[in-house]
């Protein structure tokens, strides 16, 4: 917000009026950044917080979605190594989805690891940090959501044989 008023008084000014000094020989962008110091230490602990919780959710997210890739439901054929259950079309979803969730959630690491390492100068909060946090945290949802969908494809790959008991061994699996 203040980097956008900033830049607002800026256009709103001649050039030749934002470069004069006041009375302590501070310019108005100095002046400006001396008193939102505050606010900007503020503004830059919470998008760490936040950035560093997104990140650790982000790895256990490739994580889970990695030991998926190699644990399919039905195990492989002994013989071929092939997936016992590969023709039936709920597989290639669990794949797609799989793949789908690992590479969003590595992808939002990515994200997030370029904003810890940034030096959170002032202007990088109205032109890219902001934007980084938004990005990372939509190809973290996805990847939630992908992981989802490979989910209840197992689920459906498991509970082919009798369809009248997938509800209620979905949700209660210790009868």
């Amino acid at each position: 917000m203040s980097c956008f008023c900033l830049s607002k008084a800026k256009s709103a000014s001649k050039m030749l009026v934002s470069n004069h000094l006041n009375n302590d020989n501070k310019t108005a962008e100095e002046l400006f950044v001396a008193m939102n110091e505050k606010l900007h230490q503020d503004v830059k602990e919470w998008l760490m917080r936040t950035t560093e919780n997104c990140t650790i959710l982000s790895v256990f997210m490739a994580t889970v979605a990695f030991a998926a890739a190699y644990t399919v439901p039905g195990g492989p054929n002994q013989d071929t190594g092939i997936p016992i259950l590969h023709s039936k079309p709920f597989f290639l979803v669990l794949i797609i989805a799989d793949v789908i969730s690992l590479t969003l959630a590595l992808t939002s690491v990515g994200i997030f690891f370029s904003i810890l390492t940034s030096s959170f100068p002032l202007q990088d909060f109205k032109t890219c940090l902001i934007k980084k946090l938004k990005h990372g945290v939509i190809c973290l949802v996805v990847s939630v959501t992908m992981m989802a969908v490979a989910f209840g494809a197992t689920i459906a790959l498991a509970m082919t044989k009798n369809w009248k008991n997938v509800l209620w061994d979905v949700v209660a699996p210790c009868r």
